[in-house]
This record gives C-alpha cells, structure tokens and sequence, in this order.
C-alpha cells in the first residue's frame, strides 16, 4: 500500500491550531505570529515529490496491525545492534550525520570479490570511498586503490539509495530521510529526497527547547512530543482530578484506498488494556486533537527493509500540571 503526503506551500496552519494562541503570547513563550511562521518554513522545507522513489522501492506499508504487535514486543528493549549493520555506509562531508547505503554499486560491480565488501563511503559532491571491507571486516586496499583510480566511475552507473541516520524505533530501523541517486556513464542524473536537514515532523521543528544546528533529525523528538502535548493540554477541556493517569497510543495515518488519497491521522489506545472511565475520555479528547492536525505534520519514516513506517508511538501522562506526551524514540536509543 502506498503512503505519499503531498507537500503544498500554500497549506495554512489548521484553525484548531492557531485557535490555540492569543495575539499576543501564551506561556510567555509562544505567539500567534511564531506557530504560523514555523509551519511555513516548515512546509517550505519539506517540498519533495517522492512518488517515483515510492513506486521504485518503498511500495509498501507498514500494517496497523504489525505496527501494534511490534509495541508490544519492543516497548520494553533497548537494542544495541547497530541499525548501519549489514549496509555501506556514507559520512557526508562538512556535517549531516551517517547514511546508510541500502543500495550500493558495489552489489552490482562485475568483480566477485568487491560484490561481497561492505563500503564506507564520503560525499563532498561526489562519491568516494574511504574503506573497503571484506566479509571478515578487513580492508581490501588493493581492491579500494583500483576504484577510487577510476576517475570516470562509471561503475557507479544505476541506483545509490540511502537512508540518513537510522536508529532503532519499536524494532524497526527508521529514518525521515530518504535519498536516492541514479547514475549514468558515472554522472548523476537523478536525485530524489529530503533535505539533509528536513525534520521529521512539525513539532519537532517548532519546539521551543532544543535546536538543532548540524542535520541530526533526532536529537528534538522529545521536545517536539512535549509541544505537542502542551498544545493539546490548551485545548483540552476535560477535568483532571488529583489522580495521575497514564496511557500509551499508536498515533497512525489512516490507509489510502483507491477511494480516497486523503491522509488523516488518528490514535489507537495501547495500553492500559483496560482503561478506566477517566483515562478513555482523556484518550478521546487527545484523539480529537490529532484527528485536525494536518497531514503534512508528521512525515512518514523509511525502514531498511524498504517499507514505510506512518506512525508514531507516544506515552501519555496526564495530571493536574498538564498534559506530557513522550515519544518512545527517545527512551529506546
């Protein structure tokens, strides 16, 4: 099933959120004038048209059903394998993290033995590898010499398809950033993707706590979860006796047909498996909130098993301060 957010410049922030602001300031922190600013800029830097990368390589969804069954499963684990296992990898140079490469030229080079290396590799406008290992991680210097002399690097000629600083989300390896490349008689004539410094979300780039200088997508997750929770707690109208509830949720855009090609979000409650009277209406007024919010909002993350991931898992605690809203991202690196 195909997952694509049409990104449009000229879609206005939702009156459900600007309703949520005065003229003038809220918490001494926000205006009117900031949040709307934000989205545009936002938007801006968010324009991409990935459908033919979609119809290329990630043709499929990650089901509702697998994203709740890989909670379940996951909530509680704190992987230490590297998500860049088995890939090339690519250091861009003068900043914007690791890459990974899922599609390397070097799968498809003539030689047996640089088929079976794993590359790393640097950008600087072009490609150059740094290492050639083997299957046994040592390095093939020989092999490394002979490519990096071949000026002309027609062996480079089909597809580079890269994903930018993986990491570890609910058993999934997950990135916002997808890059693709093709190449021909070693030039490049394709290049489809975000920005190496798109963010992965609204609230992730408007938050008001931690900002981010050199490309890394992650590092602001959490303060963005705590922006999204503290709009919703403005909003919220329902009463929070002095008992603190938590509950955690799959946020999720609802799937495509060939009916409608609209994308909506919404939440399914995860746990507690059996929620008191109270914590489903605070479930349900959350819900609603999220079901306004703009598709744009929440780009989809890209899995290296060439999937796409539209989904977020949050944490919810609500109590008489307020509402916070925590992502599970930032409790599992």
């Amino acid at each position: 099933m195909k997952f694509i957010i049409p990104m449009k410049k000229n879609l206005k922030l939702p009156v459900l959120l600007l309703a949520l602001f005065s003229v003038s300031r809220v918490c001494g922190q926000m205006s009117f004038d900031y949040l709307g600013d934000k989205w545009k800029e936002y938007l801006q830097r968010s324009v991409s048209d990935l459908t033919s990368l979609h119809h290329n390589h990630f043709k499929d969804t990650v089901s509702v059903k697998e994203m709740r069954e890989a909670f379940f499963k996951n909530k509680d684990k704190h992987v230490l394998e590297s998500p860049y296992a088995g890939f090339d990898s690519v250091v861009y140079i003068g900043g914007f993290g690791e890459n990974a490469m899922l599609v390397s030229p070097l799968k498809r080079h003539a030689n047996k033995k640089i088929r079976e290396c794993r590359g790393v590799w640097s950008w600087a406008g072009r490609y150059r590898l740094l290492q050639l290992l083997d299957k046994n991680g040592l390095p093939q210097k020989q092999l490394l010499e002979k490519l990096n002399g071949d000026k002309r690097q027609e062996w480079l000629d089909g597809e580079v398809l890269k994903l930018g600083e993986p990491r570890w989300y609910m058993g999934f390896v997950v990135s916002p950033r997808p890059n693709w490349d093709v190449y021909d008689k070693g030039r490049l004539v394709i290049r489809v993707g975000y920005s190496p410094n798109s963010e992965p979300d609204f609230f992730t780039f408007a938050n008001l706590t931690k900002v981010v200088f050199d490309g890394d997508w992650f590092s602001s997750i959490d303060a963005g979860a705590k922006l999204l929770g503290m709009l919703q707690g403005m909003r919220s109208s329902v009463h929070v006796d002095d008992t603190e509830r938590k509950f955690s949720v799959l946020l999720y855009a609802r799937p495509q047909t060939k009916y409608s090609q609209k994308v909506t979000y919404t939440l399914e409650l995860l746990q507690p498996e059996h929620p008191d009277k109270e914590t489903v209406e605070l479930f349900q007024d959350f819900k609603g909130f999220v079901e306004h919010i703009p598709a744009p909002a929440f780009k989809p993350y890209y899995t290296t098993d060439f999937r796409i991931l539209a989904g977020r898992y949050y944490r919810v605690t609500v109590s008489k301060c307020g509402w916070l809203v925590e992502d599970y991202f930032s409790t599992q690196q």
